[in-house]
């Protein structure tokens, strides 16, 4: 497909805004907070905005709409996952996250359990976003550009990390989340833009229900079912992961923790949840669209090429820069994401943990910039020697199950109970990946009976390492009641009302109405 001038030149400036604001946010990095954490001292909106940008690449874009070309609105359910996950990120963990003054998730956990599980979290968390998320966003996207433009699938890849590197190493975190603000604004109406035109173009939404598969429409899939089982999405091993992701993932915590002010923090998650609620109809429902529209992809890779072949099909000559705009932020957003939080971590988990405590606040800003550059050149490389998968959605989730596994039980096992040791969350930690691997394998290598879904082989896997967590930290030496000061969750802490936002600011009442209008939306397409 091949945009006109106009089109062309609306994706010129777009991408010369960007570059140009990363530029300018670099002028305010005077420290490592500044850096790294944007100074504490972003407002909740502009968190609540990077959130949804920094977790909707232009892969999941891709992905979801592959899947829901697939199995239809139950793709739905990982959107609502998500909102119960930053539910828990808003009443359990953030909190202690803001009160222990941390850079990164690792640093919480060292707190909480000693520096060897600290290493042990920095280096996996940096294997599976090397390895797996980072690679997969790269993928996604020289794989949209390859398919909607024709452009090479590597050229696409490289330019695309080259640019995202520029302006990330430079700006920091600022950098990244106020670009994140524009870029999830243009996210949104480039998804309600295809939604509605695909409408028009089958002649309206009930001409499209008339034509449309009856499942493709409900997201109360059968129990059996190969990918969406209902209602184990939401309470299986899918939602095991979005905790991960939503509540201990560098990425998201990294922008909570950069908030003005605890209030900021926690109503950036709550604000996040609301848009989260736009998602089906924004990201998943074009997917079920295009059925109607293109009939004849088939269910195999091809249909992760969707998204692309829909807005092929429907925009007009005019709208492509917007578009091409929007596309290319959702894989930015996310690409910028992951190479800040990979580098903070590097930076604050390993160098200046182990390497140089005494390292002036200009060397680590230097060392994270370093770190960026090595952190994209392994992502891209990855990217590019990826082999095509049957569903990137698939291959994103069981890649993130290996790491959620043990990190759900040792953080949810470290706040609710004292007895958590040390030593139980390196040995729970260290045995993961065998007990994963075969939890996953299990009807291969234990029973025929064993579930093979990760809905259901995952949630076995968090079940047999807490049950390690337990028996471990029962015969060794507990932390003492004043080192787990400010370390173990309470009701109080967890439903702390703001002194200054009360009434209609009260994050708590916004957290419950999400809630009930995720209710409201799993009723109606039950």
């Amino acid at each position: 497909m091949s945009a006109q001038w106009i089109d062309w030149i609306v994706f010129g400036i777009y991408l010369a805004s960007v570059f140009a604001f990363g530029l300018y946010m670099s002028r305010r990095e005077e420290s490592s907070s500044d850096f790294f954490l944007a100074g504490r001292g972003l407002p909740w909106y502009a968190i609540a905005l990077s959130l949804f940008a920094s977790n909707i690449s232009s892969g999941s874009l891709v992905a979801l709409a592959g899947d829901a070309y697939r199995f239809g609105m139950a793709v739905s359910t990982l959107e609502w996952g998500a909102i119960v996950c930053l539910s828990l990120l808003v009443f359990v963990f953030l909190p202690y996250y803001r009160s222990s003054f941390v850079f990164t998730t690792p640093e919480f956990l060292e707190k909480r359990y000693g520096p060897t599980a600290r290493m042990l979290f920095a280096t996996t968390a940096i294997a599976v976003e090397l390895w797996v998320y980072m690679p997969y966003m790269f993928y996604a996207g020289g794989l949209f550009l390859e398919s909607l433009f024709g452009l090479p699938f590597a050229w696409s890849v490289i330019g695309i990390a080259v640019f995202v590197g520029i302006y990330t190493t430079i700006g920091g975190l600022g950098a990244v989340v106020w670009t994140d603000v524009i870029q999830g604004v243009l996210m949104i109406a480039g998804g309600l833009t295809v939604t509605a035109l695909a409408l028009a173009e089958i002649g309206g939404w009930t001409a499209f229900c008339e034509q449309v598969p009856e499942e493709h429409m409900s997201v109360c899939l059968p129990g059996d079912h190969p990918a969406y089982p209902f209602p184990a999405t939401m309470i299986g091993g899918y939602l095991m992961v979005s905790i991960y992701y939503w509540c201990q993932n560098q990425t998201i915590v990294q922008r909570t923790l950069a908030a003005r002010s605890e209030w900021d923090s926690r109503m950036a998650a709550v604000g996040a949840c609301f848009v989260k609620l736009l998602l089906p109809f924004v990201l998943v429902l074009p997917g079920v669209l295009a059925v109607v529209l293109l009939p004849n992809l088939g269910t195999g890779a091809e249909a992760d090429k969707v998204l692309p072949k829909l807005i092929e099909t429907v925009v007009p000559t005019g709208l492509m820069g917007l578009i091409m705009a929007a596309m290319i932020a959702s894989l930015m957003s996310s690409a910028d994401s992951g190479l800040n939080s990979l580098a903070t971590i590097i930076t604050n988990d390993f160098y200046h943990r182990w390497l140089d405590k005494s390292a002036t606040e200009s060397r680590l800003i230097l060392v994270g910039r370093i770190a960026s550059v090595a952190v994209l050149i392994c992502a891209v490389t990855r990217a590019l020697t990826m082999q095509k998968n049957e569903s990137l959605m698939q291959f994103l989730q069981v890649g993130l199950a290996y790491v959620a596994a043990p990190i759900i039980v040792v953080f949810l096992g470290g706040l609710f109970w004292r007895g958590a040791t040390s030593v139980g969350a390196v040995a729970t930690l260290l045995a993961a990946p065998l007990v994963c691997f075969f939890s996953q394998h299990g009807q291969e290598k234990i029973a025929t009976w064993w579930p093979t879904h990760m809905v259901y082989w995952l949630p076995i896997a968090v079940g047999i390492l807490a049950t390690l967590l337990v028996a471990v930290s029962l015969c060794t030496q507990r932390k003492s009641a004043a080192d787990l000061e400010g370390l173990i969750w309470t009701r109080k802490t967890a439903l702390a009302k703001s002194e200054h936002h009360s009434g209609i600011k009260d994050y708590r009442l916004w957290a419950v109405l999400a809630l009930a209008l995720m209710a409201a939306q799993i009723w109606w397409l039950r």
